[in-house]
């Protein structure tokens, strides 16, 4: 049964011992936090305003208020660890070998330490007087821009192919009269979806960190980095960036519902169909708002 799937997959659950349940219970609660800090940050970013209109002076004027900066750093905090937990669990499930799963869960901690305090230093110790100055360390160094701007390239590069390779894939098993993924219940196609925005998000997420960092080392390579959101081949990404923020937190509702209210199991089905159907309608005024603001 699907439902089941969801809930075990590689032993990982509530039942789970040690570590293990530390991880689960944190999804749960991390998971939560994230559907009003996200969702909160999506709609700022990408609603309210555009990706490119988050510039030096609407960082700068948001870390002035230190709530903003907490909030900020709660987001960075249940994000980044949610993520790359997650991301542990795509190891656990298609990494077999030993090594290669203790070398890439080393990896995963690695980067988690590291962007943890890049994060927090850029958030806790932002000097606006300096930045705005542009005498930071490394001001005027546009090239470092340049580089974070165009590996959104690859991302986006990479998500189209994704998604245009996933089409020919369904044209092909519908000609061929195979069935699409699974022959089981919705609930496995909302846990596939759920894994593969979730690693989009993570991934994103990463770059913006490092975009974020930027802010410390002057406002004139912040701004030109911001710039590249702005960009026609990078504005597709954004928004569907926004959709699957979207799904993944609603889904990830769903997901609590299951664990914790008796009626979960029986409206699993209702419930996956609802967030599909909501995150699409909740993605599209964000892409009408990004694409008359962009062009």
């Amino acid at each position: 049964m699907a439902l089941v799937n969801e809930r075990s997959r590689s032993g990982y659950g509530g039942g789970a011992a040690g570590s293990d349940q530390i991880s689960w219970y944190f999804f749960r609660l991390s998971g939560a936090m994230l559907i009003g800090l996200a969702l909160g940050h999506l709609f700022i970013t990408h609603y309210l305003h555009v990706p490119s209109e988050t510039n030096f002076d609407f960082v700068s004027e948001r870390y002035a208020n230190p709530l903003w900066r907490t909030f900020d750093w709660l987001l960075l905090m249940m994000a980044l660890w949610h993520g790359l937990l997650g991301a542990r669990i795509s190891v656990i499930d298609y990494i077999k070998s030993p090594g290669w799963r203790l070398i890439t869960n080393s990896v995963i901690w690695v980067i988690g330490v590291i962007f943890t305090l890049l994060g927090s230093v850029t958030i806790l110790t932002f000097n606006e007087e300096a930045a705005r100055n542009n005498t930071g360390p490394l001001a005027g160094e546009m090239w470092i821009g340049d580089v974070l701007g165009y590996s959104l390239y690859v991302i986006a590069a990479g998500t189209y192919i994704a998604v245009m390779m996933l089409v020919i894939w369904i044209i092909r098993q519908k000609i061929a009269g195979r069935p699409l993924i699974y022959e089981g219940d919705s609930g496995q196609y909302a846990w596939v979806l759920h894994r593969a925005t979730g690693l989009g998000i993570i991934f994103f997420l990463l770059v913006h960190i490092l975009d974020i960092m930027l802010i410390g080392l002057g406002r004139d390579v912040y701004d030109h980095t911001v710039e590249f959101y702005g960009r026609p081949f990078i504005i597709p990404m954004e928004i569907a960036l926004v959709g699957a923020v979207i799904y993944h937190a609603l889904n990830g509702l769903r997901v609590i519902l299951i664990d914790f209210w008796p009626g979960g199991v029986k409206n699993q089905r209702v419930m996956y169909y609802v967030a599909l159907i909501a995150a699409v309608a909740l993605t599209i005024p964000s892409a009408i708002i990004i694409l008359t603001s962009e062009f």
